[in-house]
């Protein structure tokens, strides 16, 4: 019960990471508020857990944060731990099937010893509306949330925030993805620095491949070569990626802030 007592938010916990967030929080005894676009999905991760407050919000929405932090104060009074998850797959369909194809072709030409020649052509071909819809939820997400959460959140306080192993070492296929999840290591940082003398704690994750519904499209060529490049030689879990956070977000990393841990497997980080 390593977070009794406590009052713990995770966005984007209708599915994948941040519903196996919830779960495992309200197993060590947190009282769960689950934040996700879709209310239904929220719903559904608070009915699996049996209480807790299901709350609707598109994180990229300064307006509509504000509102969910009020029904927060207004339930609770507080907020102990907050879980920055909410987030949006690294490319539409179409772009998703495109970049399924170039990975092929790429993989067929290291396999074949010739050289790669197939050129990505991302960055010149990405719109404003797809570069600021991607850094608007993940990045301005992460703010807006963070935001309102110190207004309520007192000494002994954790915030978490889910980066990717791609906002590390970058990514040819998603530019914008890794741009936005680059960002939020150095928010991560700066604002450790910031509300430490608070007693606040602020951590991040950076997950390597790890099985969720966003990686459910992506090509099974492309999902063996990650497979392939995990010396562990699997995609992780959702599961395991929850009980990192459980460990930021609790007393057994209470001298850790301002860092980032990368649950991938063994990846090579550049």
């Amino acid at each position: 019960m390593r977070l009794e007592g406590k009052v713990a938010l995770v966005t984007g916990g209708g599915s994948g990471i941040g519903r196996s967030v919830a779960l495992l929080f309200a197993q060590e005894g947190a009282s769960i508020v689950v934040n996700d676009i879709n209310i239904g999905a929220a719903e559904k991760t608070i009915a699996d857990i049996g209480s807790g407050l299901a709350v609707t919000a598109d994180v990229a929405d300064p307006g509509a944060v504000r509102q969910m932090f009020e029904a927060i104060a207004k339930q609770h009074d507080r907020l102990d731990v907050l879980v920055n998850n909410a987030g949006i797959g690294e490319a539409s369909g179409d772009e998703m099937a495109n970049l399924n194809r170039i990975m092929e072709a790429r993989i067929g030409e290291m396999m074949g010893g010739q050289g790669i020649t197939t050129q990505w052509e991302v960055t010149e071909n990405l719109t404003d509306e797809n570069w600021d819809r991607m850094i608007r939820v993940h990045l301005y997400g992460m703010f807006h949330c963070t935001r309102e959460a110190l207004k309520i959140m007192g000494a002994g306080g954790a915030i978490v925030n889910m980066s990717s192993i791609l906002g590390l070492q970058g990514a040819p296929a998603v530019p914008h993805y890794a741009a936005a999840k680059g960002g939020i290591l150095a928010f991560t940082k700066s604002v450790a620095q910031e509300v430490g003398s608070r007693g606040i704690r602020v951590n991040a994750i950076c997950p390597g491949w790890i099985g969720t519904p966003m990686t459910e499209t992506i090509s099974p060529m492309l999902k063996m070569m990650a497979v392939g490049q995990t010396p562990l030689g699997r995609l992780g879990s959702p599961e395991e990626i929850a009980r990192t956070a459980l460990y930021l977000a609790s007393e057994d990393s209470s001298f850790t802030t301002g860092q980032w841990l990368s649950p991938n497997g063994g990846l090579v980080i550049q």
